[in-house]
C-alpha cells in the first residue's frame, strides 16, 4: 500500500476506536439499568451484577479517554485541519465533559452515597445520548 491509502486507513482508526468506546458505554448502562431495576422491584443486587457494571464502566472510560486523545490528533495529522474545528470537536469536548461528570457521580456511588444515583443516571444517560449525536455530526469528517 502507498502512504496515501495508509493514511486513509489510519483515518479510520479514531471512528472505529470511539464506536468499539460507545458500545461499551451502551453495555455498561444495560447492566446499570439492571441495577436500577432489582432496585425497583425491592431486589437485593448482586455482588457480580455491581462489579461487571464497574469493570464495565472503567474499560468504557478509558477507552472514551484515549478516543478523545486520538480525535485532535486525527483531525491534524490525516485531515489536515484545526484539532477542533468541526461541530463533531465541540461535541467531543462536551461528550468528554459528561463522561467525567458520570464517573464523579459513580465514584460517589461506589463509596455509599446513595443520593448521587439520580445524578448519576442523568450524567451517564447524557454522555451517552450526546455521544451518539456527535458520532452522526463525524460522518462529514469521514475520508
Amino acid at each position: 500500500m502507498d502512504e496515501a491509502t495508509w493514511l486513509r486507513v489510519l483515518a479510520f482508526a479514531h471512528p472505529v476506536w470511539m464506536l468499539v468506546s460507545l458500545g461499551l458505554a451502551v453495555a455498561t448502562a444495560r447492566l446499570g439499568l439492571k441495577i436500577r431495576r432489582c432496585r425497583a422491584h425491592g431486589l437485593a443486587v448482586a455482588e457480580s451484577l455491581r462489579t461487571r457494571h464497574l469493570r464495565f464502566g472503567k474499560r468504557a472510560i478509558v477507552m472514551i479517554t484515549i478516543g478523545f486523545a486520538e480525535g485532535p490528533l486525527s483531525m491534524v495529522f490525516f485531515r489536515e485541519r484545526e484539532a477542533f474545528d468541526s461541530f463533531h470537536g465541540i461535541l467531543g469536548i462536551i461528550v468528554s465533559g459528561l463522561f467525567v461528570w458520570t464517573v464523579w457521580s459513580g465514584r460517589a456511588l461506589a463509596r455509599g452515597d446513595r443520593e448521587a444515583r439520580d445524578i448519576h443516571r442523568i450524567a451517564a444517560a447524557s454522555a451517552i445520548a450526546v455521544a451518539m449525536l456527535s458520532a452522526i455530526a463525524g460522518f462529514v469528517l469521514l475520508p
